[in-house]
């Protein structure tokens, strides 16, 4: 009898949607709204009807056709994911030796997003690859970060039309006012991880730029972010609390999403030579949600 009490005690607190502890991962039930893309890793391969394994393989080769091979993203590196899933947690790992580099030291990649493209024979034609994409609603991880110089774990938003992606037909960047292209829910640099420092972007915008102290070193242990989005606004949140949001203009078109983990990124800094190996970016789920009022029936269809 007492464990009976115990067990819908706790079902009460989860069916009410109180808050949890910092590093507790939250019901799935989310009151208001829609549960629209979830992952919780909790099969040993991973979901090809979600992700694609490997780094915006579409924006490359492309940018390689323009000839903008300047761009950063372009050096020699492999675009290809190295990861594992176990006992309930997606690993994205970066070892010593792969993804393969011509250096240690050198950039690397290990990365999930949910769409990609390809362009044919010439600059306007290109096909979309989606897998999951959303416009407006509520996006939210639970994952531990990572520490040491020159690394970035990231977790953000791209529209899935390349040609509404931060750069042009002709491979040259955006710039402000080219419009808004990117939601960064988060960017943690893991030189600043002892700092508890967490990154907010919405590019590209001129005031959509925050960094946030969290109080935390977020590779120490798990804790939960989110981001709401509608129109005209952004809010943040680490841990259910609302930390952060922005007032202006946001993309227009649905957004797909992106997980990474990023070593030797130029503005991330260089990489230790002494920087220990594997590198892991732990994730516990994903979750993205819709508000249930105003889900039309072409929403339930296409996901806006």
């Amino acid at each position: 009898m007492k464990r009976f009490l115990l067990f819908a005690f706790v079902l009460c607190l989860f069916s009410f949607d109180l808050p949890v502890n910092a590093a507790e991962p939250n019901p799935v039930e989310k009151s208001g709204w829609k549960l629209t893309f979830q992952d919780e890793f909790d099969r040993p391969l991973l979901n090809d009807l979600y992700w694609y394994a490997a780094y915006r393989t579409g924006q490359r080769e492309y940018l390689k056709r323009t000839g903008a091979d300047a761009h950063p993203n372009l050096g020699f590196y492999d675009n290809n994911a190295l990861y594992k899933i176990e006992d309930g947690l997606l690993k994205l790992i970066i070892d010593e030796t792969v993804p393969p580099r011509l250096k240690k030291t050198d950039l690397a990649v290990s990365c999930l997003t949910t769409s990609d493209h390809r362009f044919g024979k010439d600059r306007t034609e290109y096909q979309v690859l989606e897998k999951f994409a959303q416009k407006y609603g509520w996006f939210e991880i639970r994952c531990k970060s990572i520490k040491g110089d020159g690394l970035l774990a990231a977790f953000w938003l791209h529209q899935t039309d390349p040609t509404d992606q931060e750069f042009t037909l002709e491979g040259k960047k955006k710039q402000i006012g080219d419009g808004v292209v990117e939601i960064d829910i988060f960017e943690m640099l893991g030189r600043e991880a002892a700092a508890g420092n967490n990154l907010f972007n919405v590019h590209f915008t001129k005031d959509g730029h925050y960094k946030y102290k969290m109080g935390f070193d977020p590779s120490e242990d798990f804790h939960t972010y989110a981001m709401e989005w509608q129109e005209g606004e952004i809010n943040w949140y680490v841990d259910n609390k609302k930390v952060q949001t922005y007032k202006g203009d946001t993309p227009q078109k649905k957004m797909f999403i992106l997980l990474a983990l990023f070593h030797g990124r130029g503005w991330t800094g260089k990489v230790s030579e002494n920087q220990t190996y594997p590198i892991v970016f732990e994730v516990d789920y994903v979750r993205v949600y819709q508000k249930e009022e105003g889900c039309s029936r072409d929403f339930r269809q296409r996901f806006c």
